[in-house]
């Protein structure tokens, strides 16, 4: 670890520097010496390149829910400012502390016992480098009585630029509101692209993308690079932004969609005390293969 609380790791063609003080996020992740996620430039939660969502995600709608008869009342969670729906759970806005490490891999875990999230939780996370690419594994373990609603999700940022091409095959594509929250599921009635192709900069979205087939990829012409991402079984869903100034955009997979606690609690696993869900990603980059004439 670096003077700045910083840990870098090696293997292969791949390079991940790691911010376990920063909500456990990844500040880098480089194959080749080229960026496959955005840099972090600040030391902000913000800026990162990935963070791990924990223990649900994207928004709860004004923090309002019930859960075994009781009526909770989360408060805003987002950093440095106020925003009215809880976000992306507590592990992104929290330290995370080391537990193990080698020059190609890492542990961290996350314990949370504040009370606001009305249970109490350990959240583990495992960043490892291969030559296959970057895996990274996330469960988090219930440890109070009843019963925690509870998902998972990984949320990295990719460079925006007018080459890069997100191609991921899904059936189903939330209309959401201004904030995000979820209006109308549209149903394309088998599983496509929703971009047909274009580039990702072409659509400005905040939504999720249900009912998915095969993996996730995005195309960046410009740097020659084809970024392949495969989550694991639980992740179903896909969050897709891509803001109108293009200077990011994000593709992230999610074991729920948004507000699921409040409209369909079935889509999350309610974790007994002492269970633990699990989840993993895998990111690889390579060339863009050439194309047959």
């Amino acid at each position: 670890m670096d003077d700045h609380g910083l840990v870098t790791l090696t293997a292969s063609d791949y390079e991940v520097t790691i911010a376990p003080q920063v909500g456990g996020s990844l500040r880098s992740l480089d194959w080749k010496g080229l960026p496959v996620l955005r840099k972090a430039l600040t030391g902000h939660i913000l800026d990162a390149a990935c963070f791990p969502i924990v223990p649900f995600c994207n928004r709860i709608a004004e923090g309002r829910f019930t859960a075994g008869g009781i009526r909770h009342h989360l408060p805003s969670n987002f950093p440095d400012a106020y925003h009215a729906h809880a976000l992306h759970g507590y592990g992104w806005v929290r330290p995370w502390q080391v537990i193990a490490r080698d020059a190609a891999s890492i542990r961290l875990v996350h314990d949370y016992d504040e009370g606001v999230w009305p249970w109490r939780y350990r959240a583990e996370q495992r960043v490892e480098l291969a030559a296959d690419g970057v895996r990274m594994l996330l469960r988090v373990t219930h440890l109070g009585p009843g019963v925690m609603p509870a998902g998972l999700g990984f949320h990295p940022y990719f460079p925006g630029d007018d080459s890069a091409v997100y191609h991921g095959l899904h059936r189903f594509e939330w209309q959401t509101s201004s904030d995000g929250l979820p209006l109308a599921l549209l149903d394309a009635g088998a599983a496509v692209d929703w971009w047909q192709g274009a580039p990702v900069t072409s659509r400005a979205v905040d939504t999720i993308q249900e009912g998915r087939q095969g993996t996730l990829a995005i195309q960046r012409s410009a740097s020659d690079m084809l970024i392949e991402l495969e989550p694991s079984d639980l992740l179903t869903c896909t969050g897709v932004y891509v803001g109108r100034d293009g200077d990011f955009f994000c593709v992230e997979p999610l074991s729920h969609p948004t507000d699921a606690i409040n409209r369909a609690p079935e889509q999350m696993a309610m974790l007994a005390e002492g269970e633990t869900l699990e989840a993993s990603l895998l990111i690889r980059a390579r060339h863009i293969p050439p194309q047959d004439d």
